[in-house]
């Protein structure tokens, strides 16, 4: 956007110049327009939207550090995701999330607030300044109010009842909680309702622009995952119906199940909104790297310091294994998925990880003639398998794959961090599922039901009747990973049983092959999960130091930062006491 209101950088520059002579002040404003200059074509409006979706880029998709804020915040306050790391004391800005032991100065949390409430300003200035007199800027301002309406829906999922921005603020105002969550999710689905009409449609499953850039599938989409939060089933069914019924999306076969998580499945037929996270030399370096999710990468590839080498399925850095999947909910899926594609695109069993070239695959697997090696020599081969005889912490016998970057999800000109997958915000699966559960709510039994088996039928898994029992647990098959499950155990009011289920509960994976003393020491690979409990034994902390808390943990706290600033947003429940 080469027109542009004074940012928070040239704010921040303006202030510095405070210590500078006077002279050197009087100067002519380059390359900027005021409001009333501005904001008045369709190209104007254009202009403005675009800035606007870089800022969603750039804060709600981007990382800062080893984490990417959203991603982090709600994967791991999951019951089925372990924060692995060398130890239990590794990636602690990650692990407290994990074991309920965050504050109300978490930098993470602090990170995720304030950067939904910078996207939602972006959105508030094509909104305030662009007047819809024309069909092009009727439609910036429509993505505009969805996109809004996406970060209000997420600040209320994750901290129950933050404030409504739907204007620009005066530098001093002090916005406080909404009344309460559920009128928050209203109206963010009367946004999107209200939005639809200006939208534009994706045009046919092959649309990639479509899939970066909010349409009507969108809209229904945040309009009706909004409703479901908020309890109304029926407004819910009614705003789904029109994306899931649409011709121009559809789930992608089960042999391309993996794709959805790699370069592969970017803007694919399934996918209803992300963020093109591709490298742009225009950024630098560093925005690059922070759009890429940076160390992130790093943090969810497995640690190959001790494992025997490189697996082929992997990028090319070192990685931290931070990302590892619930043992218990693996078998569980395990049980239910076989070996059907949704659950190999998900984790690997033993024997995949060992042993399976096109699966995981490692540097030992062929020879300079391109011959494999037998399953016999693989058995006693000391480049695969788990080398440290430290073990993997939080590791339990199935390996995760489904969100490690691979080789050609690198864009290597940028650098080796980079990830250029996309970053999901909004597949079509999620919608089916949502779908059905408010045709179970509203009795529509076989209507729901087809979404249902078109999902299990996709990951050759058994068909089940809709009941909310099986739809949980494919939503969990389905979604693990994907910033869901959190907000859902926390709606269907199991968070408690979820989480004492798991807490300080983590397993410690060895390879026999590289153990003395076992029958298997250097015969044949063999991977044996322990149980630990780092927190209660390793660590001798008391019990009310770490672990969900019912009325606390439900949600998170405003950051001590923000109402340090405003002391007219409170903390609410179990964090009441902080402010």
């Amino acid at each position: 956007m080469k027109k542009y209101i004074y940012s928070m950088a040239m704010c921040a520059a303006l202030f510095c110049a405070s210590s500078c002579s006077e002279s050197l002040l009087d100067i002519e404003q380059k390359a900027v327009s005021s409001t009333e200059n501005f904001y008045k074509t369709d190209q104007d409006a254009v202009d403005a939207m675009t800035a606007a979706y870089a800022q969603f880029l750039d804060n709600v998709c981007s990382s800062d550090g080893i984490y990417q804020p959203q991603f982090t915040l709600l994967n791991y306050s999951a019951d089925d995701v372990f924060s692995a790391g060398t130890d239990c004391k590794d990636h602690m800005d990650i692990r407290v999330f994990d074991e309920f032991r965050y504050d109300t100065n978490n930098s993470c949390l602090n990170q995720l607030y304030q950067r939904y409430y910078k996207a939602i300003y972006a959105a508030n200035l094509v909104i305030t300044y662009v007047e819809p007199d024309t069909p092009v800027k009727a439609r910036c301002v429509a993505e505009a109010r969805v996109l809004r309406a996406y970060c209000h829906m997420m600040a209320a999922l994750t901290f129950q009842r933050p404030p409504l921005v739907d204007r620009l603020l005066n530098a001093d105002d002090k916005p406080t909680n909404v009344e309460s969550q559920k009128s928050l999710l209203e109206w963010c689905a009367t946004e999107c309702e209200e939005s639809v009409s200006a939208l534009d449609d994706r045009k046919g499953q092959q649309d990639i622009e479509g899939a970066y850039k909010v349409t009507k599938g969108f809209a229904y989409f945040v309009a009706g995952k909004s409703a479901v939060f908020a309890g109304d089933m029926v407004r819910a069914e009614k705003d789904l119906k029109p994306l899931v019924e649409s011709p121009n999306y559809a789930l992608v076969p089960g042999n391309r199940f993996r794709d959805l998580f790699h370069v592969e499945g970017n803007a694919c037929e399934e996918k209803i909104f992300e963020a093109n996270c591709w490298g742009n030399a225009d950024k630098g370096f560093w925005g690059n790297i922070q759009r890429g999710r940076w160390m992130t990468n790093n943090v969810l590839n497995w640690r190959y310091d001790r494992l025997g080498s490189r697996a082929t399925i992997c990028g090319p850095s070192d990685g931290w294994g931070g990302g590892a999947i619930n043992w218990r909910f693996a078998e569980k899926m395990y049980q239910n998925d076989g070996d059907g594609p949704r659950r190999k695109a998900t984790f690997l069993t033993p024997d995949e990880f060992l042993y399976d070239s096109e699966l995981c695959g490692w540097e030992s697997d062929f020879d300079e003639k391109g011959n494999e090696m037998s399953f016999a020599d693989k058995k006693k081969d000391p480049k695969r398998g788990v080398k440290s005889t430290a073990g993997l912490f939080a590791h339990g016998i199935y390996m995760e794959v489904k969100n490690i970057a691979s080789p050609n999800d690198r864009n290597m000109a940028i650098s080796d961090t980079h990830n250029s997958t996309a970053f999901r915000i909004a597949r079509l699966a999620e919608a089916y599922l949502l779908y059905a559960e408010a045709c179970l709510v509203n009795n529509h039994i076989s209507e729901g039901e087809k979404y249902l088996h078109a999902i299990q039928k996709r990951a050759e898994a058994p068909e089940k009747p809709l009941t909310l029992q099986n739809l949980q647990d494919e939503k969990q098959y389905e979604l693990w990973f994907e910033t869901c499950r959190f907000h859902d155990i926390v709606r269907w009011g199991i968070a408690k049983e979820c989480q004492d289920a798991v807490v300080d509960q983590v397993p410690q994976l060895y390879d026999d092959f590289f153990i003395e003393g076992t029958p298997y020491f250097g015969k044949e690979h063999h991977l044996r999960a322990e149980l630990t409990h780092p927190l209660s034994v390793d660590q001798k902390l008391p019990a009310s130091s770490f672990g969900f808390i019912k009325g606390k943990h439900e949600y998170f706290p405003f950051p001590q930062a923000v109402t340090d600033l405003n002391k007219e947003l409170h903390n609410l429940n179990g964090w009441a006491t902080n402010n």
